[in-house]
């Protein structure tokens, strides 16, 4: 076995076993302020979730005010525009980037997994490197130490010698490099069914159970005998 393969494989804490699950989703500042919104919102609403922590950096409300709505100046204005109903909003946590003493900047505190969508070059580059500069990077960086499930919507193309080289020690670490590529194969491919089939995925890799469409590659459907007679 490889130095590269023993790394790889170090064992990971079943998201499965913590009882009530708890995620943490971080926002960065990279592109794709809309894919965060939908991940939350299909999060939110699949079976088993007790709890979502959620940390918004100040270049990602950037970014928002760009790609969302001019008059989001706050992680307040951002989660106000989702339109959650009551019982979905009272599962979110939202903690200030700056706070080093909320419970998820802590590996005693038994969160099942993390997701930073979108993550930037600087955010990637700062977890894979162990730059732990505020708390969205913090709790990163406690899933690597616990062995938790990380998953990094990597928001960047055409990719660098440097970014591939921080995917590279980001997964030697244990994290899921994800980078939020269309899923073709899928049926009626409209830009919605798309960014669904991405975040569906994602949840899924973070152990939760999405709602309504599983969005899975079934296979090819082998045509019937009928049907290949009639190809002759």
């Amino acid at each position: 076995m490889t130095r590269a393969e023993f790394l790889v494989g170090l064992p990971r804490i079943d998201s499965g076993a913590v009882a009530g699950r708890e995620i943490v989703v971080g926002i960065s500042g990279g592109s794709g302020a809309r894919l965060a919104q939908r991940f939350l919102q299909v999060a939110l609403d699949s079976a088993g979730l007790s709890r979502l922590h959620l940390v918004i950096s100040e270049p990602s409300i950037a970014v928002a005010r760009t790609e969302i709505a001019a008059g989001i100046a706050s992680p307040a204005d951002w989660l106000a525009r989702l339109k959650l109903s009551r019982p979905l909003l009272r599962k979110v946590a939202v903690h200030d980037n700056t706070d080093f003493g909320a419970p998820i900047a802590s590996g005693s505190y038994g969160f099942a997994g993390m997701i930073v969508i979108p993550c930037s070059g600087g955010t990637l580059g700062a977890i894979a490197n162990g730059i732990s500069r505020d708390l969205l990077q913090r709790a990163a960086d406690v899933c690597l130490k616990e062995r938790r499930t990380l998953v990094l919507a990597f928001r960047e193309s055409p990719y660098s010698l440097v970014h591939i080289e921080n995917m590279r020690l980001a997964t030697l670490a244990g994290a899921i490099v994800a980078p939020p590529l269309p899923a073709f194969y899928i049926e009626d491919p409209t830009p919605e069914r798309l960014l669904d089939a991405y975040v569906v995925r994602a949840a899924r890799l973070l152990g939760l159970s999405p709602r309504g469409e599983a969005y899975r590659w079934e296979g090819r459907r082998s045509p019937s005998p009928r049907a290949r007679r009639r190809g002759r």
